[in-house]
């Protein structure tokens, strides 16, 4: 099991959609033992033009402007995120290197909203699970750097128009690259295996405690007047999933019953001959919580599923719900659903339904009704997410072990074969040059580095960062002109709100708090070449290196060094033209060449005090005390 995790969940679904939803479920299970946030799809343009007057399009323009926030507490440990960005629309392009171009520049705006969420709640170390998104999330792995990437898959969207002709291309490389895939059915399973070993059925949950038969409903006021008996569908009415023939023929056939479908209908189911059939009611959608009144109420619950490459791999949760409330269940008969072949009625074809339905109403019992509760029960949110945690904590051990295993042997594969090492320093950068290549620049370091928001990096800096370490700049920050930079050798690290003034040199490894302020032709370098062979040319020993750090709110002056291995106190001053060999102390003064101490601040006074006057002052101190001893 896992615990105090940080976890987000991208995906298809927003937090306030209308109908049920996994990924909703499976957050509220995640929030019990781990923090996490819930990130809504972000707004595409498309959609912002044609449901201009859309609630919810108009509360997400609200939260684009600023008038609304965008990053809202649910309940304890769980947080939902409206993307302060509108995103392109362009499922439907047909070039390929055009969708790509566009999808990372989405992917990338969308990124940057995450990233505000996630530094404002401090997240670390965190799990990326991204349900189903295939097109919004592609890049999202490389982008937010997550310690383990999860794709959910519970629909084969890729026979679905909308993603038909870029997601067949897109979702295998999808789940290629996820460290662990997870699928409600066994055909889909299937499907993420081909292209990535880590895939795995964790079935699916069921709010059984809301599906409660023994919970006693009040009956809802629109269904009261309604005849029994009644057969029921509760779902979204789409016509891509459900077979409107088949209902329209067990209305006409079963005549003296009442059908009654509960959900939001698409334009087909609207403009469908059910509606002038006059043993069926379209009771409308209703909120989550009134569903269960509505299941109770009904004699048969029924699933005419629609036989498609769309819904072949489909498993319905309604189906958990149904038995849960120990409903008589007539299904379409699908793979997924022989899962539930001794508590469902399956059938092969409209005609089977008539037959089934008088079937189960012949064989239903108290006896039958206790089975399916009992059956149901084992599908709880609690045990599909058991399952989930399970994979990724497989995938964590083993990249545990691992990880120490794939370094060492890159070490010597490098080692080994120095051609193969000359090859690689060859294509990141050119030879006899500490800088990466342009493709370096504008293919790999925008996923690898983060550059916060507000922050500006002057144009005539010289940025020579590798994608092989890290190069971080916070928030606000800005770096000057004629500033170099360098990571080849060791992180460059940058916090919030600092300045790294004109002519600065910063050879990693090196971090920089907070509100930090580098004045001109500041060198700070954490790398020092080895020259202890005299009969070698210092240039090919190598080098070594010890880390640099600036704690927040450190001052370090004009044309000051700053050499290897040496940390700077909290709120400290550097002198200009000072060399800092030593450790500087917080809340200090220190100057010269080697910088030595000057002045200290001391809380008790709430002075700073040079050393000198402190050594005068300490002197007379052991003068008077030797006077008094002689006496």
């Amino acid at each position: 099991m896992i615990v105090n995790r940080d976890i987000i969940i991208v995906g298809l679904q927003p937090w306030d959609i209308e109908i049920g939803s996994n990924c909703k479920n499976i957050a509220l299970e995640f929030s019990k033992h781990n923090r996490v946030l819930y990130v809504n799809p972000p707004l595409d343009r498309l959609t912002s033009f044609k449901k201009s007057n859309n609630p919810k399009v108009l509360k997400r323009k609200k939260i684009i402007k600023g008038n609304e926030p965008e990053l809202i507490k649910i309940k304890d440990n769980l947080w939902n995120l409206y993307p302060k960005t509108i995103i392109e629309s362009i499922s439907q392009l047909n070039v390929n290197f055009l969708f790509d171009i566009l999808n990372k520049e989405n992917n990338r705006r969308f990124a940057k909203e995450i990233k505000k969420a996630i530094n404002q709640l401090n997240f670390k170390n965190y799990i990326l699970f991204n349900d189903n998104d295939i097109f919004r999330s592609f890049y999202l792995k490389e982008l937010l750097q997550a310690s383990i990437y999860v794709y959910y898959i519970r629909d084969n969207l890729t026979a679905v128009d909308y993603w038909k002709k870029q997601g067949v291309r897109i979702e295998a490389k999808h789940i290629s690259k996820a460290d662990v895939v997870v699928a409600n059915s066994h055909f889909l399973t299937n499907y993420a295996y081909k292209y990535n070993t880590h895939s795995y059925f964790v079935g699916q949950g069921c709010n059984v405690s809301a599906f409660n038969a023994e919970i006693k409903h009040k009956v809802p006021h629109d269904i009261r007047k309604i005849k029994h008996p009644v057969i029921g569908y509760i779902g979204a009415l789409k016509s891509l999933r459900l077979d409107i023939e088949t209902i329209q023929y067990i209305a006409k056939k079963k005549s003296d019953y009442s059908i009654v479908l509960i959900g939001p209908e698409d334009e087909t189911f609207k403009k469908s001959n059910l509606h002038s059939m006059e043993n069926v009611y379209f009771l409308g959608n209703k909120k989550e919580n009134e569903l269960p009144a509505y299941l109770s109420t009904f004699d048969i619950a029924i699933n005419p599923q629609s036989l498609n490459t769309v819904t072949i791999g489909n498993y319905p949760r309604k189906i958990d719900e149904y038995l849960a409330m120990g409903k008589a269940v007539v299904a379409t008969k699908t793979d997924e659903m022989n899962f539930f072949s001794d508590y469902v009625y399956l059938a092969e074809n409209k005609e089977d339904y008539i037959n089934l339905i008088d079937k189960a109403f012949a064989e239903n019992s108290e006896q039958k009704q206790k089975e399916r509760i009992a059956f149901a029960k084992k599908h709880t949110w609690e045990n599909n997410v058991k399952e989930i945690y399970k994979r990724i904590e497989e995938i964590e051990k083993k990249n545990d072990r691992n990880q120490p295993l794939k370094k060492s042997r890159l070490k010597e594969k490098l080692i080994t074969y120095p051609k193969l090492k000359k090859l690689i320093l060859y294509l990141l950068s050119p030879k006899n040059q500490a800088r990466p290549r342009l493709w370096v620049k504008l293919f790999l370091n925008p996923f690898k580095h983060h550059i916060g928001k507000g922050a500006h990096i002057c144009r005539r800096t010289r940025i020579d960062v590798m994608p092989f370490n890290n190069f971080y700049v916070g928030n606000d920050t800005t770096i000057e002109d004629f500033t170099t930079i360098n990571n080849g050798v060791g992180d460059v690290i940058i916090g919030d709100r600092s300045r790294i003034g004109i002519g600065n040199t910063l050879i990693g490894p090196v971090k920089i708090g907070n509100d930090v302020r580098l004045a001109q032709n500041v060198v700070l370098s954490g790398l020092n070449h080895n020259y202890e062979n005299v009969k070698k040319p210092i240039h090919i020993q190598g080098v070594s290196t010890k880390p640099i750090v600036v704690k927040n709110e450190a001052w370090i002056g004009a044309n000051a060094v700053i050499l290897p291995g040496v940390t700077i106190g909290k709120h400290s001053i550097v002198a200009a033209g000072s060399v800092v060999t030593k450790n500087v102390p917080a809340y200090s003064v220190v100057a010269g060449n080697p910088a030595k101490k000057i002045k200290q601040y001391y809380p008790k006074s709430g002075k700073w005090m040079s050393t000198n006057s402190l050594k005068i002052k300490n002197t007379a101190r052991m003068i008077q005390i030797s006077k008094k001893n002689a006496v």
